[in-house]
């Protein structure tokens, strides 16, 4: 099987070919369309020397050069490489040499020493070639993780793992179909914007209003509306600056507002389900699953969790031991499946893995398997000895009115004592505030222990984020007092 293949026979036996795939900008291509430019492609990448297996980067931003450029590798038989454009230079060039291609997609003009590059508009040119048969265990794709502790790694996905996916997620929880608009505001070069905009839609018969710029709040209402989106993606901090937005009334239109990616907030959900009801749903993935494995659905939901497992996923808590816990204990989250892949051996082959792979993250399973996650164990901070979850101070704080977001890390004063450091982004106002930082020391007084109450609170414009939208807080803890 190759993927393209399969993308094209749902799309011929389900009556969508004709149909629109993507419009930007007043442009649009049909489902016909992208698998007819993805052969053209291809033939440009078999011209240009690209032969199966190998990989091809794809330094573009969303666009149908993006989407026909992936489909054409896989068509080809490579393996597409999305890269985030607007990486710094040398981190760019970091992961290029980590991914090791074959070739390089670039806008034009763009360069990148010691690798071959190529533009869209040279490869779209020339003549199509059939498609190169693969096996489902192939790879077809490999994706980043997001980079929240450092350097991103590369984790590929195989030729059958987007059908998983699809079965698994986009079918029973999103529902997506033929008459769904869809906008992803999380870009196609990180895993879960990749499905959301192409592979999800094209399986589905759906609509994508694709955006190449920087997600800007006012751009991105202006697209719900221009448009008629009826599925929305985006993380939850950027839901938070939309319906703080005064065109959030635009939002009412939307069928589901799908987020990921990070926890989602007590205080942010209340705010949001004010505006968005029902439709907001929210679950967890990570890059090495592919996608989401666990989600709240429009029949199954409970406030305050990330849903149930999608079979065919699997999850359970285990204590320090690898020993499983009771339910409502908080222990390591574990999850299995069949696309679980660890990243690639010293050969570029897949590590795959059929046995329990710990996410990293802190999470309780209810006794009707909701799935609740109070942090990363990589977020831990020791105060004095004891072990602080910085998530819920965190999420404490942002439940002030006046506060968009906070990050708490711990901080070693200069008698050699730790103390907790809460980094505050305002909902409006000046940075400088005395006395909203009193009131805020005094609400983590109220509700928390003494020691994980934040000993100072320090106003910001900004928390470091990745292109995701993943607090990056193995930087915020290199910040000075």
């Amino acid at each position: 099987m190759n993927l393209v293949d399969v993308l094209r026979a749902g799309a011929d036996a389900g009556g969508w070919l004709d149909r629109p795939a993507y419009e930007i900008d007043g442009a649009m291509l049909t489902h016909a369309d992208v698998y007819d430019g993805a052969g053209r492609v291809a033939g440009g990448l078999v011209g240009a020397g690209v032969r199966p297996g190998d990989r091809v980067a794809l330094v573009l931003d969303d666009g149908p050069d993006f989407v026909l450029s992936f489909l054409g590798a896989a068509h080809a038989g490579a393996v597409a490489v999305p890269v985030n454009p607007r990486l710094h230079a040398d981190e760019l060039h970091q992961v290029l040499r980590s991914a090791a291609p074959a070739l390089v997609v670039g806008r034009p003009g763009f360069a990148a020493e010691g690798f071959r590059v190529t533009t869209f508009a040279e490869l779209d040119g020339t003549r199509p070639v059939p498609v190169t048969p693969r096996a489902a265990d192939d790879q077809v794709y490999a994706t980043f993780t997001s980079g929240t502790t450092g350097v991103p790694r590369l984790v590929p996905q195989l030729h059958g793992d987007p059908i998983i996916h699809h079965r698994s997620f986009a079918v029973p929880a999103l529902e997506l179909g033929p008459d769904d608009v869809v906008h992803s505001v999380s870009k196609m070069y990180f895993a879960y914007g990749l499905s959301n905009s192409l592979f999800f839609p094209l399986l589905s018969g759906s609509r994508v209003v694709l955006n190449p710029q920087a997600p800007l709040v006012d751009d991105v209402l202006a697209i719900v509306d221009k448009y008629n989106v009826t599925a929305l993606f985006a993380v939850p901090t950027f839901y938070s600056r939309l319906i703080a937005h005064p065109g959030s009334d635009r939002l009412v239109n939307l069928r589901i507002a799908a987020t990921g990616g990070e926890v989602l907030s007590p205080a942010l959900e209340a705010r949001l389900v004010e505006v968005l009801g029902d439709r907001l749903l929210n679950g967890i993935g990570t890059t090495e699953v592919g996608q989401a494995f666990t989600h709240n659905t429009r029949s199954a939901r409970r406030s305050g969790t990330a849903g149930r497992p999608l079979p065919p996923y699997e999850v359970r808590i285990v204590d320090d031991h690898g020993d499983p816990v009771e339910p409502d204990v908080i222990g390591r989250l574990q999850v299995r499946g069949p696309t679980i892949t660890l990243g690639v051996d010293e050969d570029g082959k897949a590590r795959r893995t059929t046995d329990w792979y710990a996410t990293g993250d802190l999470a309780s399973v209810d006794v009707d398997g909701y799935v609740r996650v109070t942090g990363r164990l990589d977020d831990i901070e020791n105060v004095g000895g004891i072990k602080v979850h910085p998530l819920e101070v965190e999420h404490l704080l942002a439940s002030h009115a006046l506060v968009r977001e906070a990050a708490v890390c711990a901080v070693a004063n200069h008698d050699d004592s730790v103390q907790l450091r809460a980094y505050v982004v305002r909902a409006d106002g000046p940075l400088e505030d005395d006395g909203l930082a009193e009131e805020l020391i005094t609400l983590a007084r109220r509700h928390l222990t003494a020691y994980k109450v934040p000993r100072k609170v320090v106003f910001v414009p900004s928390l470091p984020r990745t292109g995701s939208g993943k607090l990056r807080r193995h930087v915020v803890r290199t910040w000075k007092p």
